[in-house]
Parts: C-alpha cells; sequence; structure tokens
C-alpha cells in the first residue's frame, strides 16, 4: 500500500483551481466569526447579568446575541469545508476503493452543492417577503440581519465548487494547505 491511501482522510482535501482564491475568504470569515463569538458571549452575558441582577429585560441585547450566533454558524461553515473538518456520514466512501471511491466523493460534493443551491434559491424567495422588514428590537433590516448566512453559504457553495473540481482534477491539497485554509 502506498503511503497516500494510509494517511487519513481528512489529509487528502479536494483542492480545485479556486482554492488560492478561497483561502483567504476563508479566513476572513473566521476572523469576523471570532469577532461575533466575542460579541455573542459579551451579549449572553449582559442579558444575563441584567435579568438575574437588576431585573432588566434588554430585547437589543438579545437580538444581537441571535445575529452574532448566526454569523459564527454560517461563517465558519465554508472554512469547515475548505479544510475537510466538517460533520459528514462517511462509512460507505471509507469502504470503497478505485472508482466507486471516486464516484461516491463526487456524488457527495455535488450534494452539498446542491443543499447549497437549494438554501441559497430559498434564502431568496424568504427574503422577497421578510426583506422589507426589520428586526424588531434593532429596527435593522432583515437582508443585513440575515446577510452573514446567505455569505456564509454563497462561499460554502464556493468552496464545495472547487472541491468538485478538485476531484475531477485529481488534486489534492497538501497536508499544512489543508490544515491551514
Amino acid at each position: 500500500m502506498s503511503q497516500a491511501s494510509t494517511e487519513p482522510a481528512a489529509t487528502r482535501v479536494p483542492a480545485g483551481p479556486l482554492r488560492p482564491l478561497l483561502r483567504p475568504l476563508c479566513r476572513y470569515f473566521e476572523w469576523v466569526a471570532m469577532v461575533m463569538l466575542a460579541v455573542a458571549t459579551a451579549s449572553i452575558m449582559t442579558e444575563v447579568v441584567a435579568r438575574g441582577v437588576l431585573q432588566v429585560g434588554l430585547p437589543a441585547i438579545g437580538e444581537i446575541a441571535r445575529y452574532a450566533g448566526l454569523g459564527v454558524i454560517f461563517l465558519t461553515v465554508p472554512l469547515l469545508l475548505a479544510r475537510d473538518a466538517h460533520v459528514r456520514v462517511d462509512m460507505f466512501h471509507l469502504m470503497a476503493t478505485g472508482r466507486a471511491h471516486r464516484l461516491l466523493a463526487i456524488l457527495n460534493e455535488l450534494a452539498t452543492l446542491a443543499f447549497c443551491a437549494t438554501f441559497l434559491v430559498s434564502c431568496w424567495w424568504f427574503m422577497q417577503r421578510a426583506g422589507r422588514f426589520s428586526t424588531p428590537a434593532l429596527d435593522m433590516p432583515n437582508l443585513w440581519y440575515y446577510l452573514p448566512a446567505i455569505a456564509g453559504m454563497v462561499l460554502t457553495t464556493l468552496v464545495a465548487l472547487d472541491r468538485v473540481l478538485g476531484i475531477l482534477g485529481g488534486r489534492e491539497a497538501d497536508v499544512e494547505d489543508a490544515r491551514s485554509c
């Protein structure tokens, strides 16, 4: 058996031609998500103290916490996919070899692309109505409120497309590139 086939699957990340362009975007989204995590934590702690100690409700703080939580989730998804660190069920993929292994890899990435496309189309339909309104406490336009989810899913779509191109082209990121993305 060759060395490449005995490495863990997480080190063999499909890498298409878009990867050098997507890597900085993924890192930027990660940085924004870390800031949003700090904002969510501070908001939740503020709300706990306000309700528990001061007996005061702060709806705007709760809305900020939800917005930041939404950002943390959706802005980190592209990075996890680019690093091949996302949650997946890969029992059959790991058991397969040769053509079946490659076919399952392609089908898996195409399923991810289909999910992303469905999400973005559904989001577009949703924003046709919800985009006319604002959030209740902050009066933030819904488009801005859901923008982290939309941006994260657009980048996830591009990462999934790059992974498909990487599989079709037989290109993989090296171990350091896969970890640093």
